[in-house]
């Protein structure tokens, strides 16, 4: 609950609130006017390497009126609720979108930034969703913030919080910032020796193209009206690969089939699998191994990599020549489509792989990299927990501003 003494006001009496104008999807075009979407608008920035653009003359003249004005208050209403920046010069020039609206405070009893910073606190934001619509997509609108209201403590007041909450959240940006920068280090570490072990190669290496040393088989088009959130067997899909390879839980997400089972679908533990659909994007090529804590169906777009008798071939060592980098460009290469890319079996066959023919060269690779594998997970899951411990810290100091305990 809001500090007792603080007076609250409807949102729409103390607040410039605007949507932005519906733009259909033949209307946007290369070039143009910038439009910011909800991708754009991250958490306190403004991301524009995704924004979409529409013909100038429409947003300098019938749409003049949703242009985007420096020091505005973005917020995403519609998949992520809440994502909150205000734009700066660098931003501009840029024109609103639907699933965004913008905020500016029209009585000199509320500060922006001080609105910026009551946006993303629970108070608000629990009230916010509570209020919203969808099943797949919760989505909110300007009917639903009209319905909210928004604390006026004394202008001195308002200063002294966001001075604290500016000199905090700087010091967390730049914790967050170290964090991350670490994370990514010790992914990159992996990568580059994994990288290495490609193009460093020893002797004994040969280089042929995968449809000599292996075939690649089609999964089994489920039919959806017996999919289930839980069963005996698990529906393996593009959604349990990593974009970075490897089989991922998708807890309350994972897919579970009830209907009668094909058994030459049926997947063993240690099968390698690899993804022939860009569900997500860099998800093309990913390789899978198969774990043993399932019993796992073998779904379509996913193919099973099955190596040629004769074929000096281990799983765990072609799992990662799946995942060297010059093979998925060249499998993200071979892929047609233009929502969803595709490629196939007999695209895949064509790229050329190296790998060394002993067995025993094989497997003492693998060894290496699995002792990197599980120091690379050590170091992820610390910066992992840091950030986490960031994101709670900052959503207690939230807290405590809007409750009168700072």
């Amino acid at each position: 609950v809001v500090k007792k003494l603080w007076e609250r006001a409807p949102l729409d009496e103390s607040v410039f609130l605007q949507e932005g104008p519906g733009i259909r999807s033949y209307e946007y075009q290369k070039g143009g006017y910038p439009m910011i979407n909800v991708r754009c608008v991250q958490d306190g920035y403004i991301d524009l390497s995704t924004c979409n653009a529409v013909n100038v003359e429409l947003a300098t003249g019938k749409w003049s009126h949703f242009q985007v004005n420096e020091g505005d208050i973005l917020f995403t209403i519609s998949g992520s609720i809440g994502r909150t920046a205000i734009v700066k010069k660098q931003d501009l020039p840029l024109l609103m979108n639907t699933s965004v609206v913008r905020f500016r405070s029209k009585t000199t009893r509320l500060r922006d930034d001080f609105f910026f910073y009551y946006l993303q606190s629970w108070d608000f934001l629990a009230k916010l969703h509570a209020l919203s619509s969808g099943t797949a997509q919760k989505n909110v609108g300007p009917t639903h913030l009209k319905t909210m209201d928004v604390p006026l403590p004394p202008l001195p007041e308002q200063q002294r919080i966001v001075g604290i909450l500016d000199e905090a959240f700087a010091g967390l940006a730049t914790a967050r910032a170290n964090a991350e920068k670490n994370l990514q280090n010790a992914r990159a570490l992996f990568e580059s020796h994994l990288q290495s072990v490609f193009t460093q190669r020893g002797p004994g290496w040969v280089e042929q193209p995968l449809s000599e040393l292996c075939d690649i088989k089609h999964g089994y088009p489920f039919e959806g009206e017996y999919f289930s959130n839980e069963g005996e067997y698990v529906l393996l899909t593009p959604g349990n690969f990593y974009e970075t390879g490897g089989y991922r839980d998708r807890g309350e997400k994972q897919k579970y089939y009830t209907g009668k089972i094909p058994c030459d679908y049926v997947l063993n533990a240690g099968d390698l699998l690899v993804a022939m659909t860009e569900q997500a994007a860099g998800l093309l090529g990913s390789p899978v191994l198969v774990p043993e804590s399932n019993k796992f169906l073998h779904n379509q777009r996913l193919g099973l990599v099955i190596k040629k008798p004769g074929t000096p071939w281990t799983n765990e060592f072609f799992f990662h020549v799946f995942n060297n980098q010059s093979v998925r460009k060249a499998i993200h290469a071979s892929a047609s489509g233009v929502k969803v890319r595709h490629t196939s079996p007999t695209k895949i066959g064509e790229v050329a792989v190296a790998f060394p023919t002993s067995l025993q060269d094989q497997k003492r690779i693998v060894a290496a990299l699995a002792s990197l594998t599980a120091e690379t997970q050590r170091l992820a899951s610390i910066y992992t927990r840091k950030l986490a411990a960031l994101d709670a810290l900052k959503k207690s100091l939230l807290h405590q501003a809007f409750t009168g305990e700072l």
